[in-house]
């Protein structure tokens, strides 16, 4: 009997092999994340979210990008239109009444960069940065601005660059998308 085991436990043939490879990625495409994990927009974490097909590049990027950050404060999200939301604290960013970027920020600003790269038709259409208060704007725009100029040294076009703009939340806010045909 066990030489009849040993005998039917032959390697799989080639189309044999093909086949438990597609299955097993079949089943891993099926598997999601959990609603409200850290990380995902409720939009993206519920089953059956539709995703723009030409968004596919995007979620690469998402996943690389949390990847990178996973257990930190910044926060990567796929939003309902498709694009990629970056948002780091503004602790981690600058500090009190200065416009300089943190090294934690640069870090992160690196990676974005670094993603940019990877995919050439994404763009930042967003470019926030926070002020220290309500009635902070100048700054802001000063602190958007030392953001860009930080993308940019990292060799990110200007025209994949979106205006800086003042955040409209206690974070730097960067949204990825992709350019338009």
């Amino acid at each position: 009997m066990t030489s009849t085991l040993v005998q039917n436990l032959q390697p799989p043939s080639l189309p044999q092999r093909v086949t438990m490879a597609v299955v097993v990625l079949a089943l891993l495409g099926c598997t999601s994340s959990p609603p409200g994990r850290s990380g995902e927009s409720p939009a993206s974490a519920t089953a059956g979210a539709a995703v723009d097909p030409r968004a596919a590049p995007l979620e690469v990027e998402r996943h690389w990008l949390q990847s990178w950050f996973k257990g930190t404060p910044v926060l990567i999200t796929r939003l309902d239109d498709g694009s990629v939301s970056v948002d780091v604290p503004r602790e981690f960013c600058f500090d009190s009444g200065r416009s300089a970027v943190k090294p934690a920020l640069g870090a992160v600003l690196d990676k974005v960069a670094e993603s940019l790269r990877r995919n050439p038709k994404a763009r930042l259409q967003l470019l926030a940065a926070p002020g220290d208060g309500a009635a902070d704007s100048s700054l802001a725009v000063q602190r958007a601005g030392q953001v860009r100029t930080h993308l940019r040294s990292r060799g990110v076009a200007d025209a994949r660059l979106g205006s800086p703009t003042r955040a409209m939340a206690d974070a730097v806010q960067l949204r990825m998308t992709l350019a338009s045909p």
